[in-house]
């Protein structure tokens, strides 16, 4: 799970939404106060901004942090408020309690937490001035201690060297990010990380220097254990593997730092932690219950000892033995699993049981907290959330899919948790039933029908996952009045392309909301930091998908991408608007078309990145289509020098270049497409040479795994996916194929297509889910020398309906991690629909990955 996801998961239960529109429901008065004479207001998304007009910025300089409880944060706004008016000086605050709570919460970025409020010193005098006054205002207020920073003296104000006004440059990934100025004048990136660093060039204010060097000097723990080394990290602290001792046994150390890592009550990890010690002696002596070894306290934050038990987590046995993600999986292998599961189902309940017989109540139980121990035990771990059944307190955290709906209380918690872990066990799909609770009767039937599992195992996810009157989901059960019905007609054997179009279709529409401007359709978290107007999570990626697909596209939601493209817009084909741009011609709008094309030509960028998404490949792409739409040789010219200075980078690097990306996306494929399509415009063969040259590159980076597929190495996972998997790669190949069927790289594709083929993925989208596969599986169908190319189609299609949920009667789909639908192309219906077109219609897939692209 990607923990950024739960903080757009809050103001919305069906889509994903900005954290200001949930913290808006209960703002500060101080974002609407009326201020004196020569103060002007402005708004960064969760910010409030407060400057004097005729006080000017330095770019960068020491900007100071204030940090508060949620408690105080009211008083602590208004001295601050009150000092910054007095001063004259630049500042901005966290727009209400919720923002607070958010910033502040266990799964928040901990490079921000503790930020309340910002102050920006025009000189080193007015630093000083707001060190001592502000200081002296605040002394004894207490908050998170802000990780990024330097702490100033005893109090709640924080330090730290970083750009004043917004200047970005692009990191080692290509992606736009905040900047300073180095001392020759370039920029660099404004890293905004959990730790404290100071630019070996930035100034040092004589009034700050004695606590820098203190800090420099700083070097115990504290604690009377050596760390080895950190095993987890969030905004509630760290979980450290330590030592008692040069040869002492080892020992889990749990930190909990005051006033972070907040529920949603607001109760902070200091005072969850001290539950879990309380809880744990009281289990002392229960099998698959580590050992408590006591309270301590080091510096300002608290730590819990604990047995180190060895052991693999159910998330990790899983991801080895799931037979489900191999191509042709043998029947004789998931009866094997089945028989492993069950019985870990089994000691799973049973310590489950001894929890119970003790009146306690686990209150956390997902595959991350159980450890499978090297002789089969299991063990429970993490334990913050319990409470005994005499004093239950219902969690305020908990692991998607597996954290109980309201109207849960005590022992039930852990056994709707059990429950989804039946489920999760055989189809690791635990969050859609949380989405949408008639999805429960639909997987446990899945499950019957896959998996020999003894009568009555899927009765407790039917009982307990299902429909409730009275646990607070009774509210979104429109989405699931027609699931029968679609689930048929995605699974029929005869696909009924016109329906399952029209209802894809009328499903996005139905989600449309032209009505806001900052996004036509709802996707991805990405949609509010790339917005939502681009290819891969805007307007323009879904309304692409109606037009290839033949849809029906309304002309008001055309209206709206032709006045959202006279926003400024980043360049870029995915990310950005050069695929803006596209789309608009595609769409009958070419001047509006042009126009954003001639923006984005005057736009200030440093060199494009080698990268299709939002770097020179996907421009280089653009300006050939519309070097062909309007017979401008100027247009093609520029095309192909992009197209050419990309290679040269990414050839430069080669393969000495541990930190290159492969994919389609970000790696080389995305360049040697451009080169193909290039080379159809010229003729020129060299430029196929190249292409040759940089799919060998990807291809470098993967690996034949054991089930004779091909996939994309990332860390220890392997990938088969289109953004940064071998299905991408295998779409950049597949263009060159067309022209060169024998080139040497031809001996990859059927690995690559067996890659495509697994009967579980854990996402349905495009980008990183089973459309993409579709999508590629289709389009390089006619060359496939393995029998069954149709049937494997088919079959793809038919367990789309494991994903499929409805949406006010239609066809929908959730996007990535599963938390919310989504529309957008890259994790969403658009995507789905593409995909689908292409294998049930021959639609075009993504643009220019084959011939009618």
């Amino acid at each position: 799970m990607d923990n950024r996801y739960e903080v757009y998961a809050f103001a919305d239960p069906v889509f994903y939404e900005s954290p200001r529109r949930w913290g808006a429901q209960e703002e500060f008065d101080a974002v609407s106060r009326p201020l004196p004479a020569g103060w002007q207001r402005g708004d960064q998304e969760i910010w409030a901004v407060v400057r004097p007009a005729d006080v000017q910025l330095p770019q960068q300089g020491w900007k100071i942090h204030v940090s508060s409880r949620v408690e105080d944060a009211e008083e602590v706004l208004e001295q601050v408020f009150a000092f910054c008016l007095r001063e004259r000086l630049t500042f901005k605050f966290l727009r209400g309690l919720p923002v607070l709570q958010m910033q502040n919460s266990k799964y928040a970025p901990r490079g921000a937490s503790g930020k309340f409020c910002t102050l920006y010193p025009v000189d080193d005098a007015q630093l000083e001035r707001c060190l001592d006054g502000l200081g002296s205002a605040l002394a004894g207020r207490k908050g998170p201690y802000i990780l990024s920073d330097l702490r100033w003296g005893e109090g709640p104000l924080y330090l730290r060297y970083g750009g004043f006004a917004e200047q970005h440059c692009r990191n080692e990934a290509g992606e736009q990010v905040l900047a300073l100025a180095g001392p020759d004048g370039r920029l660099v990136p404004d890293v905004r990380g959990p730790g404290f660093a100071v630019p070996s060039w930035a100034p040092v204010p004589a009034v700050i220097a004695p606590a820098l060097a203190a800090r420099a000097a700083q070097q115990e723990t504290g604690l009377p254990y050596s760390i080895e080394r950190a095993l987890h990290f969030s905004n509630a602290g760290g979980v450290y593997l330590a030592r008692d001792g040069a040869d002492g046994p080892r020992l889990v150390l749990k930190e909990a730092r005051p006033y972070a890592g907040l529920d949603q009550r607001g109760t902070d990890a200091v005072t969850r932690l001290r539950n879990e010690h309380a809880v744990l002696a009281r289990l002392a002596g229960v099998p698959g219950v580590p050992e408590q070894r006591g309270l301590l306290t080091a510096w300002e934050h608290e730590f819990l000892a604990e047995e180190y038990v060895e052991g693999t987590s159910l998330s990790e046995w899983l991801a080895g033995r799931y037979p489900l993600v191999h191509p042709g999986v043998d029947e004789a292998a998931v009866a094997d699993y089945t028989r492993e599961a069950l019985a870990l189902v089994d000691r799973i309940e049973q310590v489950v049981a001894a929890i119970h017989d003790r009146g306690v109540v686990f209150g956390d139980l997902h595959p991350r907290n159980v450890l499978i121990r090297p002789n089969g035990e299991v063990c429970f771990i993490d334990f913050e959330l319990a409470s005994t059944v005499d004093e239950f307190v219902r969690p305020a955290l908990g692991a998607a899919g597996f954290a109980a709906p309201p109207g849960y209380t005590g022992q039930q918690i852990d056994r709707y948790a059990l429950a989804a872990l039946r489920l999760w066990f055989f189809l690791p799909l635990t969050q859609l039933p949380a989405l949408d609770p008639g999805k429960a009767q639909e997987l446990a039937d899945a499950i019957e029908s896959r998996f020999p599992v003894p009568e009555g195992y899927t009765a407790p996810i039917r009982r307990l996952l299902g429909p409730a009157p009275a646990d607070g989901r009774a509210f979104r059960a429109e989405l699931g009045t027609r699931r029968a019905e679609l689930g048929a007609l995605l699974g029929a054997p005869e696909a009924d392309w016109p329906r399952i179009r029209d209802s894809l279709a009328a499903g996005i529409a139905a989600m449309a909301t032209p009505e806001r401007a900052d996004r036509l359709f709802p996707g991805d978290v990405a949609q509010f930091t790339h917005g939502g107007l681009g290819l891969a999570h805007g307007a323009a990626g879904v309304l692409y998908a109606l037009h290839a697909t033949g849809a029906a596209v309304d002309p008001e939601h055309v209206r709206w991408l032709v006045r959202a493209a006279d926003r400024p817009v980043e360049p870029g084909l995915y990310h950005g608007g050069h695929g803006v741009a596209y789309v608009l011609d595609l769409l009958g709008e070419r001047d509006a078309a042009l126009d954003l094309l001639s923006r984005l030509a005057t736009a200030p960028d440093d060199e494009p990145r080698p990268a299709l998404a939002t770097g020179a490949p996907g421009i280089a792409l653009t300006l050939l289509h519309f070097a062909g739409a309007t017979g401008e040789r100027r247009l093609l010219d520029e095309s192909l020098a992009l197209a050419l200075a990309s290679a040269a980078a990414l050839e430069k690097a080669g393969r000495s270049d541990a930190a290159r990306r492969a994919g389609l996306l970000g790696g080389g494929s995305g360049t040697a497409l451009a080169l193909v399509r290039l080379y159809e415009h010229t003729g020129e063969s060299a430029l196929l040479d190249q292409a040759e040259t940089l799919l060998e590159l990807d291809l470098d980076r993967c690996r034949k795994v054991a089930d004779g597929s091909l996939q994309v190495v990332d860390g220890r996972r392997v990938l088969p996916y289109v953004e940064t998997g071998s299905a991408g790669i295998g779409l950049a190949l597949h263009a060159l194929l067309e022209h060169r069927p024998d080139s040497p790289s031809a001996r990859h594709e059927p690995a690559i297509r067996l890659a495509a083929a697994p009967e579980f993925v854990i996402q349905s989208g495009l980008f990183n889910g089973r459309a993409g596969l579709i999508g590629y599986a289709a389009l390089t169908r006619h060359r496939a020398a393995e029998p069954g190319a149709a049937a494997l189609l088919d079959r793809q299609r038919a367990l789309l309906t494991w994903h499929q949920v409805s949406y006010r009667g239609e066809l929908a789909f959730p996007g990535d991690q599963l938390l919310r639908l989504s529309a957008d192309l890259a994790t969403g219906s658009a995507g789905v629909l593409l995909a689908l077109g292409t294998a049930l219609a021959g639609t075009p897939f993504l643009p220019w990955t084959g011939r009618s692209g």
